[in-house]
């Protein structure tokens, strides 16, 4: 008598539809986001697909059965035969991929590979092959499961709308650092070749690296979706580009409206879930939940909990602050905002028609207030120096200068690079550089540093002593 066959899997298999629109992965140093995966487009589209069935209660894996059709209906794809053999191939080739990252074991670097997934199932008879049993590898539960801290959460409506590869690395890449409130990240280029996980013998010089990959991924991250590279700049050391830096916007009229914000994880029997009564609030300043999480992701819940409740406090007893986001983003990263001053809450806010500083004002919107001041009156003084036709000339000749020199900080030599992007001439200059912020304000202060050092340094007299009766000193 023959004995019975063991079953290959034994737990159970779940059968759900995909219960959110985003996917949430692991960022950082230490995710897989800037991670090298050789993923093919459809590799990703059954990838995210399955991100999209997990459920916010999830500390294993389940065996997902994935529908072929709601992967084709998700992503608008053609609903032909030879779709459903793309994806089921998709579906093979994505348990031979693997997840690569560099990182450290006992204090020495390590390339360390995870696989995507654990097991696969493909039915046999004609009638079931419109699915496929699947389940990550448990070892990306750390990336994928209950994840507390920087994470990148992403809006499948962007996603399915990329038709390159190399778009979805690098938008998820841009995303997150823009989520980080970095509008001008940088890497080498040997991070980027292998982020995006470019083949070695292909685009081997950058100009073609550049055109026929990063320029094609520009146009189409900011065409379909809810960032804009606004430019692409290269710093390059002996004729050789080395440094790629991204200058980065969000859209403002999806900022605003949040359209691109994920909900809350679902359950399959949990169709809605309460907002955050904190978000709630902070909406009234049109603070997007993207940037509330960014804020999550960047400083950890608690940090940015306690300071809100501060800051939010504080706006709701004043209507004199011009740009409340700006002003609640200074709160949220300051760590001794919250141990200087415990807010009380549940008092209904009272609203002042006249603004008029009040003397229970907080310690670090006291410092914040000095710290633009300074700022201000520091930038006004250097474009009112540029204004002459002589300085705006040897500004010019000194940047000149610089960017020949062969050793110089990459984010002064990113700064040159925009600088001479702008076609300045000595009449235009002091208007091409009147913002106060970003690089170039870097590129100011280094020059003034240089041949004014006296100027600034009575400049920083002046507002020290207000900076020290507050307890801090300025930068």
């Amino acid at each position: 008598m023959a004995k019975p066959s063991k079953p290959l899997f034994i737990e159970e298999i779940r059968d759900t539809t995909p219960v959110k629109k985003f996917v949430q992965i692991k960022a950082g140093k230490d995710g897989l986001v800037e991670a090298q995966s050789s993923f093919s487009i459809n590799e990703y589209r059954v990838f995210f697909h399955l991100l999209t069935m997990l459920h916010r209660d999830d500390d294993e894996f389940a065996l997902q059965r994935i529908s072929i059709a709601e992967i084709i209906r998700d992503n608008d794809l053609n609903d032909s035969g030879g779709q459903y053999e793309l994806l089921r191939e998709a579906v093979f080739n994505l348990s031979h991929r693997t997840f690569s990252r560099i990182g450290e074991i006992d204090g020495k670097p390590y390339r360390i590979t995870i696989p995507v997934l654990d097991k696969k199932a493909e039915p046999l008879l004609e009638d079931d092959k419109t699915h496929i049993l699947v389940r990550f590898h448990p070892d990306l539960k750390p990336y994928l499961l209950q994840l507390k801290s920087e994470y990148l959460s992403i809006s499948t409506k962007y996603l399915t709308q990329l038709a390159s590869p190399y778009s979805i690395k690098l938008y998820m890449i841009l995303k997150h650092r823009l989520r980080q409130q970095t509008a001008y990240p940088k890497y080498n280029v040997d991070e980027l070749r292998f982020m995006l996980s470019v083949p070695k013998d292909s685009y081997k010089k950058y100009s073609d690296f550049k055109h026929r990959i990063l320029l094609r991924c520009m146009e189409e991250i900011n065409r379909e979706t809810d960032i804009q590279i606004l430019d692409i700049t290269e710093v390059k050391r002996q004729r050789v580009t080395h440094t790629v830096c991204f200058v980065l916007e969000g859209k403002p009229s999806l900022e605003l409206t949040g359209v691109d914000d994920p909900e809350d994880f679902l359950s399959a029997d949990d169709e809605s879930a309460p907002e955050d009564p904190l978000f709630t609030r902070l909406k009234m300043y049109f603070v997007s939940k993207a940037t509330y999480q960014g804020w999550i992701d960047k400083y950890g819940t608690d940090q940015v909990q306690r300071n809100l409740e501060m800051g939010l406090s504080y706006l709701e007893q004043r209507n004199d602050i011009k740009n409340p986001v700006a002003y609640l983003a200074k709160v949220v990263g300051n760590k001794e905002t919250a141990s200087r001053r415990k807010v009380k809450t549940g008092a209904p806010p009272v609203v002042h028609t006249v603004p008029k500083p009040k003397a229970e004002d907080s310690l670090e919107t006291a410092r914040n207030t000095l710290r633009d001041l300074y700022a201000n009156h520091l930038n006004e003084v250097m474009v009112a120096a540029l204004r002459d036709l002589q300085e705006a000339r040897h500004f010019i000749e000194f940047i000149q200068a610089l960017s020949e020199q062969e050793r110089i900080p990459v984010h002064l030599e990113i700064a040159i690079t925009i600088f001479n992007k702008m076609k300045v001439t000595p009449s235009t200059l002091a208007e091409q550089l009147k913002e106060g912020s970003g690089m170039i304000q870097g590129l100011k202060i280094h020059y003034f540093q240089q041949k004014y050092p006296e100027k600034l340094k009575e400049i920083r007299t002046t507002f020290q002593p207000l900076a020290e009766n507050l307890g801090f000193t300025l930068d």
